[in-house]
């Protein structure tokens, strides 16, 4: 009858234990969220959700405190340089307050695929193509 009580005891201890653990990790990353740059979300008219997420790092009180809003307009910039013969272009996507967002965007959950390019000489004609990779 002891071992079964002390069994019990310890069984409680373990659930309450592991269930104040669990809200106070839910706290911290809710406060680690709230205090970031949140992601952009948009539904358009097919329904579709589309996410936009921020740069990690960079702290929402660097923007409220001077009053700026955050999202769109959003301005697109590229940068570009070349490494060992391969011209790499870089997306930079920066909001109205001058907080970045990563350059690629999710839909309905998922990852789209980078865009195309091609490469057009004056005549139309294509000399070179392929895909972007992220990364």
């Amino acid at each position: 009858m002891r071992i079964i009580l002390v069994a019990s005891v310890t069984g409680a201890l373990v659930v309450v234990g592991a269930t104040v653990f669990r809200s106070c990790l839910s706290s911290l990353d809710l406060l680690g969220r709230w205090r970031g740059v949140p992601a952009l979300v948009l539904t358009d008219e097919k329904g579709d959700r589309w996410v936009l997420d921020p740069l990690k790092g960079q702290p929402l009180s660097k923007f409220k405190n001077r009053g700026d809003k955050l999202g769109p307009p959003l301005l697109v910039k590229t940068d570009s340089w070349i490494e060992n013969g391969e011209v790499s272009i870089g997306l930079i996507v920066q909001g109205q307050a001058g907080e970045k967002y990563v350059g690629g965007a999710r839909k309905n959950g998922k990852w789209q695929p980078p865009p195309r390019l091609s490469i057009v000489d004056e005549a139309g004609s294509v000399l070179e193509s392929g895909m972007f990779r992220y990364g």
